[in-house]
């Protein structure tokens, strides 16, 4: 009896053993599946994921460039590392733009199921990722493209007029050509004080050419005011005024003090202590770092081609006959690697830069000649044309003119022609957002 008790506990035990067994087996399986089938599905979702990074970025660089191609070059990108919409368990979507961006973003979402090796014996749902990339690609582009002028100010809290003539006997106006006149304050019906009008005697007023306009972020249209070219269109940006246009490009930098030698003006700081003060002559390419007033008189003029007036603070007024005729760098003479503010080659286009909080005024005077080709670029300081004669046109720029105050004072006119490829144009950027 005591034998046959024994045989039967040890029946028992072996049942026991044999079912610890197989969970020892499941167990083992499972982490065998995770091991082998995890790390495989982390790093199929790595490597879909850089597939959808660069697909994103190739989209992005197709609005970056301005063409057409963006989906195509994206899908060529997605297929090259084997992806492929409804081939092998994958999903692709490309969105443009998504939910909460402009047309300016792409996104790019897939989702792919993986094959299993083991996981699938303890684990019956798929193994399945998801990756998504966002990116950001803005085409180059002109500051307020198409506007010759651009007056800045806000006329209601920080007084005078965004575009005036002050003075003129003969021929007096600011008169824009092949542009648009663009006033940034959301003035009223009842504060007018955007634009002053001339009045002097045969004043050419203050225009555009037909077929261009004056657009207003207020409500004024200005119609029935003699001499500006009416009606103004009211409430440009939604009635909100604009921001810097320019915000994103650095101030330039001058790494040595200027010098007078070969016969003309080099590149650098002058007008501080121990500096070099500018004066008449001719400049070569390159940036002027100025600190002070330039003061020209006579019949004495600045001559420069390729060359950045920074004026970190003064500005620049001509009397007499003096005058100024100077061309911004172009990208066959500018100087520098593209990018660093101590390169012209970051400034193509640029003609003459006030610093941000530098609130002087700048004239500019070309004694029937062009004055300066490029662009002026005046944050919070005042543009200003002088001229002595009758000669329309007398003092003129060929680019644009973005400024917080715009005037014009003398007889002759101040004439600014747009020319887009001779501005400065925000670079294209490319970004991987998310």
């Amino acid at each position: 009896m005591e034998t046959n008790d024994r045989r039967n506990v040890n029946v028992n035990e072996q049942g026991q053993a044999i079912v610890l067994l197989v969970f020892g087996m499941i167990v083992l399986l499972g982490m065998a599946g995770l091991a082998i089938d995890g790390g495989n599905l982390y790093t199929q979702r790595r490597r879909g994921q850089n597939a959808v990074d660069n697909a994103a970025l190739a989209y992005a660089l197709a609005i970056n460039q301005a063409t057409t191609t963006g989906q195509a070059d994206a899908q060529s990108v997605l297929s090259n590392n084997g992806y492929v919409d409804g081939q092998n368990s994958v999903q692709i979507t490309i969105i443009s733009p998504p939910s909460g961006y402009d047309n300016s973003y792409i996104e790019v979402v897939m989702t792919q199921t993986v094959p299993t090796a083991l996981i699938h014996l303890v684990y019956s749902g798929p193994a399945v990722y998801s990756v998504r990339a966002t990116a950001h690609g803005v085409a180059g582009r002109a500051p307020q493209a198409g506007y010759a002028l651009v007056a800045l100010s806000n006329c209601l809290t920080q007084g005078g007029n965004n575009v005036a003539v002050t003075g003129g006997g003969n021929s007096g106006g600011i008169n824009v050509h092949n542009g648009d006149i663009f006033l940034n304050t959301p003035e009223t019906n009842t504060q007018p004080c955007a634009i002053k009008s001339p009045t002097s005697q045969n004043n050419t007023g203050i225009t555009v050419d037909s077929g261009f306009i004056i657009s207003s972020v207020g409500a004024y249209d200005y119609s029935g005011v003699s001499n500006v070219t009416n009606p103004v269109q009211t409430n440009a940006n939604g009635g909100t005024p604009i921001a810097d246009p320019l915000a994103s490009l650095p101030e330039p930098q001058c790494t040595s003090n200027g010098v007078f030698s070969g016969g003309m003006y080099q590149p650098g700081r002058y007008g501080g202590y121990g500096q070099l003060v500018m004066g008449p002559g001719t400049y070569a390419p390159g940036i002027y770092c100025i600190t002070g007033n330039i003061s020209i008189s006579g019949n004495d003029g600045i001559v420069g081609n390729g060359v950045v007036f920074y004026f970190i603070n003064g500005g620049m007024k001509f009397t007499g006959n003096a005058g100024l005729t100077i061309t911004a760098p172009t990208e066959s003479n500018c100087l520098g690697t593209f990018g660093l503010p101590t390169a012209s080659c970051t400034y193509v286009g640029m003609a003459i830069f006030l610093a941000r909080n530098n609130t002087s005024t700048v004239e500019v005077r070309g004694n029937g000649g062009s004055a300066v080709t490029g662009t002026i670029y005046a944050m919070s300081g005042v543009v200003q044309a002088r001229g002595g004669g009758a000669t329309p046109g007398e003092t003129s720029v060929v680019g644009q003119v973005i400024g917080a105050r715009v005037y014009g004072d003398g007889n002759g006119s101040f004439d600014i022609t747009y020319e887009e490829d001779k501005i400065y144009h925000i670079p294209p950027s490319l970004q991987l957002v998310k």
